[in-house]
């Protein structure tokens, strides 16, 4: 399995949007009075692009554990009066490094080598052998070796690089360090040996306590290459990433943060909320719908919708017995989101009540296979778990879709207008696709690879009979853009797939090569007449392909475009945790294309000329391993917030930068909340997307909807 894919769950999902420039200021995104409409419906990323220009939202906010923000560190060996740098977003920057150091004859890279490695306490410019100790000083999380080191060391075999830095405790309190080596590695604190990892292949990330001392403490790493992932075609991976937590027992200081209220599910959290007036609207797992006060984080109201929701008259009719069994389970989920809409805080801390409830929707599932094994088919597990869509409004109802296949529509106030069942089931990474608005329909990703439903939103009866389009070659988690053309709605695809919502007809495709085009998790967006749409890679090589076309100004058919840009560039001067993957969405503005890869590599193309302007390795620390939804990197779109661009990484940090063909980083922010999920314990992940309203950011974590915004404002 292909585990790079597994952003898969994060992938950037699009709703509506009409095809023509934004909209007037007085109904642009992110203004606070903003209301959708059938025409102009909101859902992920708002219109499904990305870009709340009439917002003012706050720059800086964060949640940081004492522990961390008394910490300081520096890589010079402490002498007395030494304060060193604070370290207030858990990163140590300075550090000393050695390398490429040979690895000692018959010892392996995860040996103690038995030269007394553990005790060393370097200053810079010290010898080992021929190599001397530098200060070196990292813009980001990443330490990149393969960049200091690669001309030197040929094939690379046989060698390691050292880190060593100071860091200075004034209680001495406990503290998490997430380690993310690219191949094996040993960590020493205070000369004595805390963690080790084999080089085994893929390297996940780590979760150490690092037991601090009142005072200096000295932190040592030594890492080694891997040579060749599988995955990554025999390039060189040769890095770490290094990031420090607080135990969740600690104090904290919050900045910014308006209200924080848990969901029902505890994760994954992948949806993003749909903001309708004063009202967010999100989907929890399995297959509940909550509805939050944007005002003050209040939870208004909670449904569940199952397949029995969707049984037919019929249906019951025929199976009593069936029927008699789930009706008291569901009265039971009934009682227990009334209990979560009463106590939020109270529901998620007791995992015995979460777990009645998803355990409840299950059997409900197991059961109905009984009615019709063929429409209520069981979807099988995945990191984006069963509510990975974003709602979709139109600012009367709630349209929702689930793993599961089950389709609901609800008012405003939480009443059902109907349920139905399509076929969604995935393939492997979760169906994570939002529905999308156009023309009085409701498009729903299928089933079958590139795929589409089209379903009347007034009744949620099916319009078109088969997917709007499909190809076996391909696995596409995406979601559909509504786009117009002349007077006529249109629906694009994955791969530039153009189609009418009515009948399915294929008006234009734009398909990318088979060679490593294994899935599609990039979601169609669009900026005026242009829109991108991922292309696949040409040829081997991990090399990314976006292609950039104007739609005509009148209908045709075939549809012909008014011009076609592609732009295909490479990843691989760039650390990898896996794989050169993109599972967010492009953010397209004024006529630049923002793209972010899974390990934080931010890549920005000219639009009209098809052209790289930047390429820029974050300041984000993502931290990943091979289960759940802490797979996926740095998938969170990136969306643009009035006048700066918000970029999210899976570990509750985000960078704000500045639009625009040169790089300028405004902040970094991040939240500390400590969670264990998937049998693993580290900092709440976070793989959703921002929306912007007025002064306020609301954003979806694994447990928590955070609303970000100025005290007064």
């Amino acid at each position: 399995m292909k585990l790079a894919c597994v952003a898969a769950v994060v992938l950037a999902i699009v709703c509506a949007t009409n095809g023509h420039a934004d909209p007037p200021e007085k109904a642009a995104l992110g203004s606070s009075s903003l209301l959708p409409t059938p025409d102009h419906p909101t859902g992920w990323r708002g219109d499904g692009n990305g870009r709340f220009v009439a917002a003012d939202p706050p720059i800086t906010w964060g949640r940081l554990s004492i522990a961390i923000k008394e910490l300081s560190a520096q890589a010079k060996k402490p002498e007395a009066g030494n304060k060193g740098k604070p370290i207030p977003d858990g990163i140590v920057r300075e550090w000393l490094t050695l390398g490429p150091v040979p690895i000692p004859e018959g010892k392996a890279a995860k040996d103690d080598f038995g030269t007394g490695e553990a005790q060393l306490a370097p200053e810079a410019g010290d010898k080992l052998g021929d190599l001397a100790w530098k200060a070196t000083t990292f813009d980001t999380a990443w330490m990149q070796f393969q960049s200091m080191y690669n001309v030197k060391v040929g094939d690379h075999k046989g060698f390691v690089a050292y880190a060593c830095t100071w860091i200075h405790s004034a209680e001495g309190k406990p503290v998490f360090m997430d380690v993310l080596p690219s191949g094996a590695i040993k960590v020493w604190l205070n000369g004595k040996d805390i963690f080790s990892r084999a080089d085994a292949g893929l390297q996940e990330g780590a979760h150490i306590q690092l037991p601090l001392e009142k005072g200096w403490n000295r932190l040592m790493l030594r890492a080694a290459p891997l040579i060749d992932t599988g995955w990554s075609r025999g390039v060189v991976e040769w890095h770490v990433v290094v990031g420090f937590f607080g135990t969740g027992k600690d104090d904290c200081e919050s900045k910014n943060i308006l209200w924080a209220t848990p969901m029902p599910d505890g994760g994954p959290g992948v949806g993003s909320p749909c903001l309708v007036g004063d009202k967010l609207f999100m989907e929890a797992d399995l297959g509940a719908l909550v509805c939050v006060s944007a005002k003050d984080g209040k939870v208004l109201w909670a449904r569940s919708s199952t397949f029995a929701d969707a049984a037919t008259p019929e249906e019951r009719e025929k199976n009593p017995v069936v029927f008699a069994e789930i009706d008291p389970l569901a009265a039971r989920i009934k009682d227990l989101l009334e209990a979560y809409c009463k106590a939020p805080d109270k529901f998620v801390a007791d995992a015995k009540a979460r777990g009645e409830r998803i355990a409840n929707e299950r059997k409900i599932s197991g059961l109905m296979r009984k009615v019709d094994a063929k429409k209520y088919v069981a979807q099988s597990e995945s990191e984006a778990g069963e509510s990975a869509a974003t709602p979709v409004s139109d600012g009367q109802n709630v349209y929702v879709v689930y793993g599961s296949g089950v389709v609901a529509c609800f008012d405003l106030a939480g009443n059902r207008r109907w349920t139905t069942v399509v076929g969604v089931r995935h393939v492997e990474h979760g169906s994570c696709a939002s529905p999308c608005l156009v023309d009085g329909l409701l498009v729903v990703k299928s089933s079958s690879p590139l795929g589409a439903v089209s379903l009347d939103a007034r009744t949620g009866a099916v319009v078109t009979a088969a997917p709007l389009w499909k190809n076996k070659e391909f696995r596409v988690y995406a979601s559909p853009l509504a786009v117009t053309v002349g007077k006529e709605k249109l629906v694009v695809q994955s791969f530039g797939v153009i189609t009418t919502p009515r009948d399915g007809k294929v008006l234009s495709r734009t398909i990318p090569s088979q060679y490593y085009a294994y899935a599609d998790f990039i979601s169609p967006t669009i900026e005026g007449r242009v829109f991108c749409s991922n292309a696949g890679p040409k040829a081997e090589g991990n090399r990314e392909r976006f292609v950039f076309q104007t739609l005509p100004d009148a209908m045709s058919d075939p549809l012909v475009m008014k011009d076609t840009k592609e732009c295909e560039y490479g990843l691989k001067a760039f650390p990898c945790w896996f794989n050169y993957d993109h599972c967010s969405s492009p953010l397209l503005y004024q006529g630049l294309a923002y793209i972010v890869s899974v390990d934080g590599v931010l890549t920005v193309i000219d639009a009209a000329k098809g052209e790289v302007v930047y390429q820029k390795l974050l300041d984000l620390s993502p931290w990943m391993r091979s289960n759940g939804v802490v797979r996926s990197g740095c998938s969170s779109s990136p969306t643009l917030g009035g006048k700066h661009i918000y970029i999210w990484d899976n570990q509750n940090s985000a960078v704000v930068i500045e639009p625009g063909r040169q790089f300028k980083q405004i902040a970094r922010n991040r939240i500390e909340y400590p969670w264990t999920s998937y049998y693993c314990e580290r900092n709440e992940c976070t793989v959703s997307n921002p929306v912007f309203s007025g002064s306020k950011l609301f954003y979806r974590a694994e447990v928590n909807l955070y609303c970000i915004g100025e005290p007064g404002k």
